[in-house]
């Protein structure tokens, strides 16, 4: 393995059996000097784990380590821990590398010193059927700081907060204590953002790196979870921890918070009859004055008028 690791990627895997060879082997048909992969084994109880030591004997630039079942953002956290790379790089196990495009990645990284780096996707289902590289044309986008960068992508309904579009700076990760938040699903929401508040420096990357699986039936945001909507309340309250004296940024993190609780609003009919409905309708009438300015207000006015469930219906009916 070359002694100077300049791209770590982290792989955490759980129960992926299906798809985990074609995720690692993305890597190996494009492997690079100066690369490392590190699998993260989070309690698999399918034939995974086989699959990572297989490749993990034939190949000294691919590193395990198990660990009890802890989620996904636990998996990505003990990745950070063991990596060794200069800049690090999160691949969900269910997804894979785009052809030709690592050493596009490595060339970016080895020439520009920034906190993070941020590249684009390319959303796929089935077998490689729809392959559709994301509208978001960086070369387009014109900005002088993380902040700047951060509003104009707000605004963006193609833009996703995707912790597997940044390449990350593992010191400044680990200066600034940017591990995953534990217990919560859409960490990316929470983890994204604070990437942005933190950093001095970005490098949009005009190159469509990720292929993103979509419609996976057995993925965790296949199906509706109510888990998941409160856990967009606890990130609310993430973000008022993250604000601080620079206006603009609390701006762009109080405009965030407004879109989950627009998005919990928009959740509602599918949990009616669940048996945490009325906790998690409390929990979210609490947060309506965050939706300030524009469809916002709107929302949130017909909300204090004819409710949030009557609400949520006609939302469901406008958007179909």
């Amino acid at each position: 393995m070359c002694d100077s690791i300049l791209l770590s990627i982290i792989v955490p895997v759980y129960n992926v059996e299906k798809y985990l060879p074609i995720c690692i082997e993305s890597v190996l048909k494009q492997y690079c000097s100066g690369v490392e992969v590190v699998l993260v084994n989070d309690g698999s109880k399918d034939k995974s784990l086989f699959i990572c030591e297989d490749f993990v004997s034939k190949y000294e630039f691919i590193s395990l380590v198990n660990q009890t079942n802890k989620g996904l953002s636990e998996a990505r956290n003990t990745g950070i821990r063991n990596a060794k790379g200069e800049y690090l790089l999160f691949l969900d196990s269910d997804d894979y590398l785009a052809p030709d495009t690592l050493a596009q990645v490595l060339s970016a990284v080895s020439i520009a010193d920034v906190d993070f780096f941020m590249g684009r996707s390319i959303s796929f289902y089935g077998n490689n059927e729809g392959l559709t590289l994301n509208q978001v044309n960086y070369d387009e986008i014109t900005y002088l700081s993380t902040i700047e960068c951060f509003s104009k992508l707000n605004i963006i309904d193609e833009f996703w907060f995707a912790a597997w579009l940044i390449i990350i700076n593992r010191g400044f990760l680990l200066e600034n204590n940017l591990y995953f938040k534990t217990g919560i699903l859409h960490e990316d929401e929470l983890w994204v953002p604070s990437v942005f508040i933190k950093a001095s420096s970005v490098k949009l990357l005009n190159i469509g790196f990720y292929c993103y699986r979509t419609n996976r039936p057995d993925s965790i945001v296949s199906a509706p979870n109510i888990k998941r909507e409160f856990d967009k309340l606890r990130i609310i309250e993430e973000f008022d921890k993250l604000k601080s004296t620079s206006i603009e940024a609390n701006n762009l993190l109080s405009v965030r918070q407004a879109s989950l609780v627009f998005g919990i609003i928009l959740s509602l009919k599918d949990f009616k009859n669940h048996q945490w409905i009325k906790e998690l309708k409390e929990e979210l009438n609490a947060k309506l004055p965050l939706m300030k300015g524009g469809k916002y207000a709107v929302v949130r006015i017909a909300c204090s008028i004819i409710g949030v469930t009557t609400v949520s219906s006609l939302l469901r009916i406008f958007f179909k």
